[in-house]
């Protein structure tokens, strides 16, 4: 491949910083380098992309979910049955421990379940996934334990492929930047801005990794990131743009389950809904498809792909019309919607390649029709405080970049989360999507199908509380000396066990 521009500049980067060349010490030692700073990687908060390092790596589920079908495998888990209407009877593998020589039993999975739900721990996992429901553990024996709900949940597989298990030493009410799980790896101890390192730990139950250790670096520019596997820096490349994959032999692209969109809050002029239409009209997706990722990407009308159950096929993209929507505002303005007050464009730093300049390029839409917004970048960490409840009681106008994955096979693990009332990420209360919401909750094979569907399109319709984006394709340069593919998970979930070396098995 000849170089590029863009290669030189990122090779000169490259030479101003000084990084172990872990290859070189052990052809089992890998570097993936990634733009996240995992500044919290507790298990809690493996459903977000800390789960590319600690999910089914360090801490383990009670189920794994079939990358191709969807459907769950045994895991910590060897067996489930439905006792009851509301009983779950989960048979727990036997002979394992976790790193620290701790037992894993019945006791390990209650008290981690009660980990989870405890009001005290910020934890991603409890708001984004359960915040519909309470699970109750009951012990049984040393190795099964029954798992109970309020209302009958005939998704409880599915929602065990979330319940990752620590060790009975890890504190109740404080995150942790070192889990303890049940794992393949462990996680060395760091300082706030060491890289994170994964090391294989021998006494693992299952099947030995042929990766030895895994360091994960941050590094916040695409082409550096691409750079650093092309010149033998790294052996991984997460999240490489468009425009820096250039090269077919190592470059990979793959349909990586997020959907991107940006949230309404609902504060005056958004609470009005002809504004919140308005800005969906005056946003041009197929050319900011065409000129900033490319035809992968689809362009979205909810909130998880097609694949997953609730999704309603008759759902179209918002047409572009500028005029339309400025006619829109002028009604609004008439009416006394006050449209001169300024709305913030929240937008997190490295969230996606090319995720800020779609930002920039929306805002000149927007005000190319007479709004005044404004683009204001943040950290994570600070995006996270305006993303999750409890809001602040001040809560000003803005619309918030958000990304979002659904591979669990169904609806439920987005609606409620993002659009009923009590979502953990929702910005209003529709006493109608509510209702929608629940029965479909309540609901099984194609009622549950419809009602999910039904409540797709009163949001889109009725309520509009987002302007919906793409279904997103995902870049990952890898090493030749690796024989690894990434698929629809890989985005919050990377099994190192399953990275092989090539010539190997």
């Amino acid at each position: 491949m000849k170089p590029t521009a863009g290669f030189h500049l990122a090779a000169l980067l490259l030479a101003s910083v000084s990084m172990p060349a872990f290859a070189q010490q052990d052809d089992r030692v890998i570097t993936i380098v990634t733009p996240y700073a995992f500044d919290n990687i507790d298990s809690c908060n493996s459903s977000s992309e800390v789960g590319l390092i600690v999910r089914e790596n360090v801490v383990e589920a009670l189920t794994h979910l079939d990358e191709v079908t969807g459907e769950p495998q045994p895991r910590l888990a060897t067996a489930w049955e439905q006792v009851e209407p509301t009983v779950w009877r989960v048979t727990l593998r036997e002979g394992v421990n976790f790193t620290d020589g701790s037992p894993f039993d019945a006791a390990s999975v209650e008290r981690s379940i009660e980990r989870m739900f405890n009001p005290a721990l910020d934890c991603l996992n409890r708001g984004k996934l359960f915040a519909n429901i309470r699970l109750t553990p009951k012990i049984v024996d040393d190795h099964t334990i029954d798992i109970s709900t309020e209302q009958p949940q005939p998704l409880m597989p599915l929602f065990m492929s979330f319940l990752t298990i620590e060790s009975p030493k890890t504190e109740m009410d404080r995150p942790t930047s070192t889990p303890v799980g049940t794992g393949p790896f462990t996680v060395t101890p760091r300082g706030p801005n060491d890289p994170t390192v994964l090391v294989r730990q021998d006494a693992y139950w299952g099947e030995a990794p042929e990766v030895s250790q895994a360091t994960y670096l941050r590094r916040d520019e695409s082409t550096i990131r691409a750079a650093m596997v092309e010149v033998g820096e790294a052996d991984i490349g997460l999240n490489i743009a468009i425009q820096d994959a250039t090269n077919p032999e190592t470059d990979i692209a793959y349909q990586n389950g997020e959907t991107t969109r940006l949230r309404f809050s609902f504060a005056a002029p958004l609470d009005d809904i002809r504004v919140r239409r308005a800005m969906n009209m005056a946003v041009d997706r197929e050319a900011l498809r065409d000129g900033l990722f490319n035809a992968d990407y689809v362009l979205a009308t909810q909130m998880y792909l097609p694949r997953i159950n609730g999704y309603n096929p008759d759902l179209q993209p918002w047409a572009y019309d500028p005029e339309g929507a400025m006619k829109l505002l002028e009604e609004a303005r008439a009416d006394g919607v006050p449209l001169d007050i300024e709305i913030p464009v929240i937008s997190r730093i490295n969230f996606y390649p090319n995720g800020q300049e779609a930002m920039e390029a929306m805002v000149a839409m927007w005000q190319a029709v007479g709004l005044n917004v404004r683009l204001q970048t943040m950290e994570r960490a600070q995006w996270l405080k305006l993303v999750n409840k409890p809001y602040g009681e001040d809560r000003p106008p803005m619309l918030i970049q958000e990304q979002h994955d659904n591979n669990s096979g169904d609806a439920t693990f987005t609606m409620h989360f993002r659009y009923h009332s009590t979502g953990q990420q929702s910005e209003f209360g529709d006493p109608e999507l509510d209702r929608l919401i629940d029965a479909a909750d309540a609901a099984q094979g194609e009622e549950r199908t419809k009602l999910f569907q039904d409540a797709n399109a009163y949001s889109s319709e009725s309520v509009v509380p987002d302007v919906m984006m793409f279904h997103m394709v995902n870049y990952m340069r890898i090493s030749p000396r690796l024989d690894f593919k990434p698929d629809a998970v890989t985005s919050t979930m990377m099994e190192l066990s399953k990275i092989k070396f090539s010539g190997t098995n």
